[in-house]
């Protein structure tokens, strides 16, 4: 099995490359990347992100490698070897968080696996122009990790043929920036846990009926979002995979999210360690002998999420046990400071970009569930969790005493500044609860996989 970068990748990676250095100047330079941050997160001017969703959808850089069996609902086809490429660039030009994160990588491949023609036609061409915005009602106040314990109702109306949306969802990323919210409410009247669930698409813009009320968090941003829903109307043809199959759906979008999002993840993880690795060197602090230790094991233990995260995407069939024959195991060590500390090995700044045993196999599938491992999704959020937030505590403790003081002389105006790294600690606290809490992903791996016995959830 073939895991390098072939021609067609390195054409497509100068492509993109081109494109980038094109379009990412002017206004939209203002939006460059910082570490500790999050897709959402409300920092930089919301109208030109909006902006540079634009630009990108007139680009055709939305909605690479969705599936186009049915029709070409995205902007360009992709392999999954060059939607890497594309995340490595992306990421290398510092190009900001996405925006349109939601509707691209999780809803739109729900639409195309579970979704009927008029939806993927209605809802996929907007997502890939940005058009629309979405997010992601499922938590809340009382199910979040427990998702099956949801109590949103939503009433069919037999006249109007509508369904009636009441209750609340929490930690709703974007919702006030979002046009769109798919929903996972409860549709049969007596119905408990996993069974009488369905997904509904519903719009925001509905006054008196949809609240947004933004969560200040540590960090002085406010992404996340409670949602309260008071009679909301959702069209009945905007119901995905039938009425009371809703778990189904959202079970499979959640795969989506633990899984291809979490490769792309990995990239904005790389340059966030390689900012704290400089500064370590920078500063002196790579010499103790502690501190040493723990860069390198962060640095070991990404690559190990890497694999993992390839494993679980790059095939139907075993990857090759000995996939790389380069004996170098990073072409490119002069993008990867880290490995300064791991190697006294000598360096080669023309290495080739792009580690060759880091790719997935050439032509895999994007939409293949890879190995048949259902705690998989479950291992992956164990993994980047926990990571990103010792990367967050080590960002800290390397600058020592001065990350205690912010960036900024304190003023009434701008009480609240901090820098980069501090934003990287503090955000990085929610990362072992969003999306799954570890507890809830460790309950599922020794129910699924191991087959322990079931916790009692009386």
């Amino acid at each position: 099995m073939d895991f390098a970068f072939g021609p067609e990748d390195e054409r497509f990676r100068a492509e993109a490359r081109d494109w980038l250095a094109e379009h990412f100047i002017g206004p939209f330079a203002a939006l460059k990347q910082e570490p500790g941050g999050h897709p959402g997160e409300a920092r930089g001017d919301m109208t030109a992100r909006r902006a540079w969703e634009r630009e990108l959808g007139t680009g055709g850089w939305i909605g690479l490698g969705w599936d186009r069996t049915d029709g070409a609902y995205g902007n360009r086809a992709a392999t999954l070897t060059q939607q890497v490429v594309w995340a490595e660039e992306y990421a290398h030009a510092g190009a900001p968080g996405r925006l349109g994160h939601i509707g691209e990588n999780l809803l739109a491949p729900t639409l195309l696996a579970h979704g009927d023609s008029a939806q993927r036609a209605r809802f996929l061409p907007p997502i890939a122009r940005a058009e629309e915005l979405w997010c992601q009602g499922y938590s809340e106040p009382d199910a979040g990790s427990d998702l099956a314990g949801l109590r949103t109702r939503a009433v069919r109306d037999p006249g109007e043929g509508t369904y009636r949306i009441t209750g609340q969802k929490i930690w709703t990323s974007l919702a006030h920036e979002a046009d769109w919210c798919f929903v996972l409410a409860r549709t049969e009247e007596g119905s408990q846990r996993h069974h009488g669930l369905s997904f509904l698409l519903v719009p925001m813009d509905q006054p008196g009926r949809i609240e947004v009320r933004p969560i200040r968090q540590l960090t002085g941003t406010a992404e996340f979002n409670e949602v309260f829903f008071d009679g909301a109307v959702a069209r009945a043809e905007h119901l995905v995979g039938g009425a009371g199959h809703g778990w189904r759906v959202a079970m499979s979008l959640l795969a989506v999210e633990r899984g291809v999002s979490t490769l792309v993840q990995q990239i904005g993880f790389a340059q966030e360690l390689s900012r704290v690795v400089r500064l370590a060197l920078e500063t002196g602090a790579a010499e103790e002998p502690v501190l040493r230790d723990r860069l390198v094991r962060q640095w070991a233990e990404l690559k190990a999420m890497r694999w993992n995260a390839l494993r679980t995407l790059g095939a139907a069939q075993k990857p090759n046990p000995n996939p790389n024959p380069n004996p170098n195991p990073n072409p490119n060590p002069a993008r990867d400071p880290a490995l300064h500390l791991a190697s006294n090995d000598a360096l080669d700044p023309a290495s080739r970009r792009g580690a060759a045993h880091d790719l997935p196999p050439r032509g895999a599938d994007p939409q293949a569930p890879g190995p048949r491992d259902q705690g998989a999704p479950s291992v992956a959020k164990l993994l980047w969790g926990g990571w990103h937030q010792r990367l967050g505590e080590l960002a800290v403790q390397v600058r020592g005493a001065a990350a205690a003081l912010g960036p900024a002389r304190w003023t009434a105006g701008r009480p609240y500044e901090l820098d980069a790294f501090q934003r990287l600690f503090l955000f990085s606290r929610a990362d072992t609860i969003y999306g799954g809490s570890d507890e809830i992903q460790r309950t599922i791996i020794a129910e699924r996989v191991l087959h322990l016995p079931k916790e009692s959830r009386r």
